[in-house]
């Protein structure tokens, strides 16, 4: 797949670095007419409550541990794990220690 040229650069940008104060920040990464990349990072101790998401969704973690429930079954993901999910399921996230990782849908 060959990038545009008129794709926003990363170049000096560390994502790596991104902190704050929120429960869960997040930074787009790259947006194709194909899928978007947001790296999300949750704080332990967060949630995110059971929803959809109308888009096919893969996430990648990065650093950290999640407990991602997908149709009420829950499973454990850690860093370097990949867990992808289809349109219109019902899924949560929580955080159970501060984890970063990328979604891309």
């Amino acid at each position: 797949m060959a990038l545009h040229h008129n794709t926003p650069s990363m170049k000096g940008m560390n994502v790596m670095q991104i902190a704050g104060n929120e429960k869960v920040k997040s930074c787009a990464i790259l947006k194709t007419k194909r899928f978007d990349a947001t790296l999300l990072i949750m704080q332990q101790g967060h949630q995110i409550p059971p929803h959809t998401s109308p888009a096919h969704a893969m996430i990648l973690i990065l650093e950290g541990r999640i407990a991602f429930m997908l149709n009420e079954e829950i499973t454990i993901l850690e860093s370097g794990d990949v867990f992808s999910f289809g349109a219109n399921e019902i899924h949560a996230l929580q955080a159970l220690e501060t984890a970063r990782f990328i979604l891309i849908k």
